[in-house]
């Protein structure tokens, strides 16, 4: 993954309500699935891009409330996924994965059309409101913050 997408991820995840987070943990899995399918089964990237993978689907799992049955059915859609990155780990290769992908792709759509129309407060609180586009570098567009350090920490 690379730096900017990673910054773009981090910039999410500290402006997210609850369902939007979980929409930003479908698509870190987007991200390294794709470059899972592109890699060398051979090369050690492999390995770490299953289990940054396996590692998403874990975080899908632990955000399930089971008492509901929906959440029982997504639980075996990832647990199938999960297996099937297990099985591409031992066998070095990605036969099956990219249409198990698919799979999670399709939830991730449904959770966040449904994410839309979630009005709560972010989950991380005291962060600073981040704005981009007032002011332009050379190559790019400059992100700045309106507290830009003021206000940090816990609050009492």
């Amino acid at each position: 993954m690379t730096d900017d997408k990673r910054q773009d991820f981090i910039l999410r995840i500290s402006q997210a309500n609850p369902s939007a987070m979980v929409v930003v943990v479908y698509d870190i899995f987007e991200e390294y699935s794709r470059e899972l399918l592109a890699a060398d089964p051979m090369s050690e990237d492999f390995k770490d891009l299953i289990w940054n993978c396996r590692c998403c689907i874990r975080e899908l799992i632990e955000s399930l409330d089971m008492k509901y049955e929906l959440a029982r059915n997504f639980y075996e859609i990832y647990r199938f996924v999960d297996r099937q990155l297990i099985t591409a780990g031992v066998r070095r290769e990605t036969e099956g994965l990219a249409r198990s992908f698919k799979l999670i792709t399709a939830l991730r759509d449904a959770y966040a059309e449904a994410a839309k129309s979630d009005t709560s407060a972010p989950v991380m609180k005291n962060t600073d409101v981040v704005y981009a586009g007032m002011t332009y570098g050379r190559n790019d567009i400059n992100t700045g913050s309106i507290a830009a350090g003021s206000n940090r920490g816990f609050l009492v």
